[in-house]
């Protein structure tokens, strides 16, 4: 006897390696894009954690600027202070440098006389010198 179906059987083999052949030419693009997004999402996380460097730098800067802020405004102040201490100062030496300039000038209109005697500018006398 001679079997009719033995041809279709070889047929059949054929057909499954062929779809064997597709799911694996499937699998391996599969895989691929598999991979493309693993890298994907790992360029993804450095990146977030690049920003995230970036961001806790900038908040770091943030409050930095925001401390100099303070510390210039308080320099403002002091300034403020400083500079009216000044004028207040220079106030105090410009009337000592016209009493003394006034002192001077009532020292040497006296200044003949108090010599003759030996009295200083406030009446004491002092010591002749020969």
């Amino acid at each position: 006897m001679i079997r009719t179906g033995s041809d279709r059987k070889l047929t059949e083999p054929g057909e499954a390696e062929q779809q064997a052949k597709d799911l694996k030419r499937l699998l391996a693009k599969a895989e691929q894009q598999i991979r493309k997004l693993q890298e994907k999402v790992a360029d993804q996380k450095q990146q977030i954690r690049e920003l995230q460097a970036q961001a806790k730098h900038e908040d770091g800067l943030a409050a930095e600027r925001s401390e100099l802020k303070v510390e210039i405004a308080d320099l403002k102040g002091e300034i403020k202070e400083l500079t009216r201490a000044n004028r207040e100062h220079v106030e105090k030496v410009d009337a000592l440098r016209v009493e003394n300039a006034k002192l001077k000038a009532g020292a040497k209109v006296h200044s003949p006389s108090n010599r003759a005697t030996g009295a200083d500018l406030w009446g004491s006398p002092q010591p002749l010198l020969s």
